[in-house]
């Protein structure tokens, strides 16, 4: 399994166990990157993650570490679908990269771990 691969399923894991995500915004607003012809919007499963970000790449420092609940993050993710933007997930490593996924994708791979949190 590849360092992304790994990364999208802990993300995945860790949202529905902690019950959050974490992005970076500017004045309230997405951060939102062209990746390979398409719009994309980092997420990622903790704060530490992006405390370690902000640490290693100075352009981060004046942007804003914001939490969204899991339930206020599900109801957001329609309507990025709806503009196409894809949902980049625990990007990591010195040119921070790893697996934007379509809303849908994303939304599937959370429904599994959403199954499986409340079965046990």
């Amino acid at each position: 399994m590849s360092v992304a691969a790994a990364q999208l399923s802990r993300f995945k894991e860790q949202v529905v166990r902690g019950g959050t995500v974490f992005t970076f915004t500017d004045n309230g607003e997405y951060l939102v990157y062209p990746v390979d012809g398409r719009e994309v919007i980092p997420f990622w499963s903790s704060r530490r993650r992006m405390e370690t970000i902000q640490k290693s790449f100075p352009k981060y420092h004046g942007y804003e570490i914001t939490e969204i609940s899991l339930a206020d993050f599900l109801q957001r993710l329609p309507r990025l679908a709806e503009e196409g933007v894809h949902i980049g997930t625990n990007w990591s490593g010195k040119r921070l990269t790893g697996y934007d996924v379509s809303v849908q994708d994303l939304l599937a791979g959370l429904e599994y771990w959403l199954n499986r949190s409340n079965q046990g």
